[in-house]
């Protein structure tokens, strides 16, 4: 029998590939169906009805795949199929820096909860670079859109996490779960409202689908792709969903914690990043899309002020109360 090493196994199994790929199924399929109950619907059930529908995104993939693949002759070819996978690589790539379990990360680095963070940011710059090579009026308008949305979250994005990395005196993937006495969203409050609404406006999720809102734009960035190349571009955006959510269970839910071997730490690690994601789901049936100088005015105001008592509130904590 072959024993995997830890990092292998990080990379194969949790918090990697199989695990990323049964969340954005799941994650798709739990999204229509909650969305649906709640606008009073019943959600997909073409495929697998007895099961209420939840092989239904696994059909929707399947037919994808084997669907024409068009690259359209204005645009360069190479980087129009490629620009998608380099997309889709960069939103799964902080996972990798993220710790699932003990001794479970794919990539360990002292400094790993701030390079998962770098990361994130730099996912705006490929996804620019794939609307530029589309050549499309509807995917340059998604791509100036997507500019201005990270103009306003992703300072108090690393502010929030700068805040829980002061907070903790730690940047190290385990050592930011190991601090956590208490949870983190307990411990520093406005650093989790902060951290949460940046990832939903990174994310794009309502209210800030601003840059592939469809009645104005189509789909953004995502307009002229098709089969394959359209799960890596638009799926991707759930890909990154997951490996912000894990990295924010690390830093405000405790991790694994109280968990302390491998297999339940996993499974602990699993169930929290479930109750994470839940509200990212649901808040598209109950909430109405931002305008673009909405969502500016938000970052810049509200959020900017809120990432930044959550930094002081931790230097506080660090100086004064002895964390």
């Amino acid at each position: 029998m072959i024993l995997l090493s830890p990092e292998l196994l990080a990379a194969v199994v949790f918090p990697g590939v199989l695990a990323m790929l049964g969340f954005l199924v799941v994650a798709i399929w739990a999204e229509r169906k909650l969305v649906a109950r709640i606008q009073w619907r019943y959600g997909p059930l073409y495929v697998s009805k007895p099961i209420g529908g939840f092989l239904q995104p696994i059909a929707d993939l399947v037919k994808l795949v084997f669907s024409e693949l068009v690259l359209p002759r204005h645009t360069n070819r190479f980087l129009f199929a490629a620009t998608p996978v380099i997309l889709f690589i960069a939103e799964a790539l902080p996972a990798a820096f993220v710790a699932a379990a003990p001794g479970l990360v794919i990539l360990y680095n002292p400094y790993g909860v701030v390079i998962a963070a770098v990361v994130m940011l730099l996912v705006a710059v490929f996804l620019v670079a794939m609307a530029w090579t589309e050549a499309d009026r509807w995917t340059y308008i998604g791509a100036v859109r997507e500019i201005l949305l990270t103009a306003a979250y992703e300072v108090p994005l690393l502010l929030s996490i700068l805040a829980m990395v002061v907070l903790y005196g730690t940047a190290d993937p385990f050592g930011v779960v190991e601090k956590q006495w208490v949870w983190g969203v307990l411990l520093n409050p406005l650093a989790f409202v902060a951290f949460y609404i940046s990832l939903m406006m990174s994310t794009t999720r309502f209210p800030f689908e601003i840059p592939e809102a469809e009645p104005e734009v189509v789909l953004g960035p995502y307009t002229e792709y098709g089969s394959t190349l359209f799960i890596l571009s638009f799926g991707g955006t759930y890909v990154k969903m997951y490996a912000a959510s894990l990295l924010g269970v690390a830093l405000f839910l405790g991790g694994w914690l109280p968990a302390g071997d491998t297999v339940s730490g996993a499974a602990v690690t699993a169930a929290k990043l479930a109750l994470f994601v839940l509200p990212l789901l649901l808040v598209r049936a109950i909430y109405p899309r931002y305008r673009i100088d909405q969502a500016l005015r938000l970052g810049w105001t509200k959020l900017l002020a809120l990432s930044v008592a959550a930094v002081a509130w931790s230097l506080a904590a660090r100086l004064w109360l002895g964390f």
